[in-house]
């Protein structure tokens, strides 16, 4: 977690690495295989900050907007062989990794980490941080044939944080 302004190469390559050549990698991967097969469904992890870009988070929000186009323009090229690519877009997971954040949120803001948290808590209309089952049940869904008309979307799971 950096301000913008001072990100580094490194910082901006590693979360490009991860978050956005990672999903490339085991997209294609995934997709000869459903393709060949006649048919299947991925789905991708973006986030929030992948529809709204994330103070602090610059470089983060950047890959996690190109999930989002990669996934869009997937799903637009394997429709027509029975492929389908979603998305799904959690917002305040309570997860080791958000855990760090709000250390880091914390830090940089010179506030405590419990006062990070609640503001998190207060920007969720649902009133608490979301929980990976929460995030995991919607990937069940979208791979469901309760979800066989949809592709080509960012599903935010964010309790209501965004919605649009």
């Amino acid at each position: 977690m950096r301000r913008a302004l001072d990100l580094t190469d490194q910082d901006w390559d590693y979360n490009f690495d991860v978050n956005a050549r990672g999903i490339f990698l085991t997209n294609q991967i995934a997709a000869r295989h459903f393709v060949a097969k006649g048919g299947g469904c991925i789905v991708n992890t973006a986030s929030l900050a992948a529809k709204v870009g994330a103070p602090l988070l610059a470089h983060y929000s950047a890959s996690k907007f190109a999930v989002l186009g990669w996934t869009q323009a997937l799903a637009r090229e394997l429709a027509s062989k029975g492929v389908r690519v979603n998305a799904v877009c959690p917002g305040f997971v309570d997860t080791g990794m958000q855990s760090r954040e709000v250390e880091w949120e914390s830090e940089l803001r010179g506030v405590s980490r419990e006062h990070v948290v609640a503001e998190y808590i207060a920007q969720t209309p649902l009133g608490r941080l979301e929980t990976p089952e929460d995030v995991a049940d919607v990937v069940v869904f979208l791979c469901s044939e309760q979800s066989r008309f949809m592709t080509g979307q960012g599903v935010n799971v964010t309790g209501g944080v965004y919605m649009t």
